[in-house]
């Protein structure tokens, strides 16, 4: 682990890896640090002729790493509340994973055949659901409650994923139609005991929704909405303006919480009164990358660390806050474009937040 200087931002950030190998920050739409703040879980990409893939925890002040699932684990995420994460091996068997010790529990099976297309998410009831591939080429939402066997509870022709129980209520499930682009109707909720899915935010032409996540507390969620592209100054060509939205449960009620230059993966902290987001070069448009902090209250966005430029999507920072709020975890493509994890301490920056 170290500490240097953003050099353009002059805040501090620590960083925990140095490849070749991708090392990329759990998704922003799972918890990334234990129930304590003290570690925080990464993927490690394993490379021809090694053995150290899978997932790694680093603990946050010292940077030392411990593995915790090898390879032929995956969809790794952890509880909102409880210190456990919830893995899947060869594919169908679940794994809950005790975060303190890395002892792993299976606790049932998903359907024979089939992949999950996302990863694992836990209601506070202990219910996990996930989108999943079934054996037959179909796609479905599937559900694991406590002691039982798990249940496809929704089929569909569409590509499903990006699958979100909401932490707080097991009977709702966020999934999306994953186009790998723009969708004419991509959010959607699914109600298990109606057995009924619904559009979540409803979109009408020409409005491009991307990258949605839950509140830790389940009440809300922010959803990016991308504006047709326009001059910027300091951008090269046209720049796309990404609007924060907050959402209800039900989505009924919809908020544009912020707005700025290129932004993409929003997250929400714990006491809701902060955002963060990435800003990344994409359709067409090259800026400078890097992670922004928002406050809700302002709506003032403010770049608080920079990062190269992503190879790909796995290599996107993707940021999200430890659960005191005063942490950013974030992916930090390297000189290649291959993710590298760091993080930024907030108090720095918000003590100079209103200069």
């Amino acid at each position: 682990m170290i500490a240097y200087r953003d050099p353009v931002t002059g805040y501090e950030v620590r960083k925990y890896t140095e490849g070749p190998e991708r090392n990329a920050k759990l998704y922003f739409t799972c918890e990334n640090f234990s129930a304590d703040d003290r570690h925080f879980f990464f993927m490690k990409q394993q490379l021809e002729g090694r053995d150290d893939g899978g997932c790694w925890r680093a603990d946050v002040e010292t940077g030392e790493l411990t593995r915790v699932t090898d390879e032929s684990y995956r969809g790794f995420a952890t509880d909102r509340e409880k210190n456990i994460g919830y893995t899947v091996r060869n594919e169908t068997e679940v794994f809950a994973v005790d975060l303190t010790t890395n002892e792993r529990t299976k606790i049932g099976d998903l359907p024979a055949g089939g992949r999950i297309t996302g990863h694992l998410t836990a209601a506070d009831t202990g219910r996990i659901a996930c989108s999943y591939h079934l054996a037959n080429k179909i796609y479905a939402l599937v559900i694991l409650d406590p002691g039982k066997e798990a249940e496809v509870v929704y089929r569909s022709d569409f590509r499903l994923g990006h699958a979100q129980i909401c932490p707080t209520d097991g009977n709702l499930i966020f999934y999306i139609h994953e186009t790998e682009g723009d969708a004419f109707q991509r959010t959607w909720m699914y109600d298990v005991e109606e057995r009924y899915a619904r559009p979540y935010y409803v979109e009408h032409p020409n409005e491009w929704i991307t990258h949605e996540v839950w509140s830790a507390d389940g009440t809300e969620m922010a959803l990016m909405k991308l504006d047709p592209p326009g001059p910027v100054d300091g951008a090269k060509g046209k720049t796309h303006t990404g609007n924060i939205i907050l959402g209800d449960k039900d989505g009924r009620h919809f908020d544009v919480a912020a707005t700025s230059l290129q932004l993409l993966h929003p997250c929400i902290s714990r006491d809701h009164k902060w955002l963060c987001a990435d800003r990344i070069s994409y359709l067409g448009t090259t800026v400078q990358e890097g992670v922004v902090l928002i406050e809700r209250a302002t709506g003032k966005a403010k770049l608080i660390a920079t990062t190269g430029s992503c190879k790909t999507g796995a290599d996107h920072q993707h940021p999200s806050f430890n659960r005191r709020g005063d942490m950013i975890l974030f992916s930090n493509p390297d000189e290649a474009g291959i993710a590298q994890v760091c993080t930024i301490d907030l108090k720095q920056v918000k003590e100079d937040w209103g200069k």
